[in-house]
C-alpha cells in the first residue's frame, strides 16, 4: 500500500479557486490528520489562497497559484506559491481595525500556526505555515 503524505495542485488565480483549493485539501486530509487538524489546516489554505488571488500576479489575467499540502503526525504543513507581488507578505496592524472588511488573514494564519514565513521561488513566492494539532 502506498501512503500519499505530499499533494500539490495548481488552481486558476480566481475568487471561485479559493473554494476549490479548501475542497481540494479537506478531501486530501480527511483521514489522515484529526478533524480538528483539517479544519485549522483548511482555514489557513482558505487566507493563504485568498491573498495570493487578491495581492499578487496570480490573480491577474492568466494568473495561476500551486497549493501545496505535507502530512506527518500531528500537523500539516500548507505552502501556496504564487506569481510574485512588489512586496514579501507581513502582518499589516493598520488595516486591521473593527469594522476592516479585510486585512484579517495572516493574523488568523499565525494564530493557527506554529510557524509561518515566505521564500522567493523562481515563479514567484512562497507563502507557508506549519499547523500543529492541539497535542504537538
Amino acid at each position: 500500500m502506498v501512503v500519499v503524505r505530499r499533494l500539490s495542485r495548481l488552481f486558476e488565480g480566481r475568487p471561485e479557486s479559493v473554494g476549490a483549493a479548501r475542497a481540494f485539501a479537506r478531501a486530501f486530509l480527511i483521514g489522515r490528520v484529526s478533524e480538528e487538524l483539517a479544519d485549522r489546516a483548511v482555514l489557513v489554505v482558505s487566507e493563504l489562497c485568498t491573498n495570493a488571488v487578491e495581492h499578487t500576479a496570480s490573480g491577474e489575467v492568466g494568473g495561476k497559484f500551486v497549493l501545496e499540502l505535507e502530512v506527518s503526525p500531528g500537523r500539516v504543513l500548507v505552502g501556496v506559491v504564487d506569481m510574485g507581488a512588489p512586496s514579501r507578505p507581513k502582518l499589516c496592524f493598520e488595516a486591521v481595525g473593527v469594522d476592516a472588511a479585510n486585512g484579517r488573514g495572516l493574523f488568523i494564519v499565525e494564530a493557527v500556526s506554529k510557524a509561518w514565513g515566505s521564500e522567493v521561488v523562481r515563479v514567484g513566492r512562497r507563502v507557508w505555515a506549519d499547523v500543529v494539532g492541539a497535542s504537538v
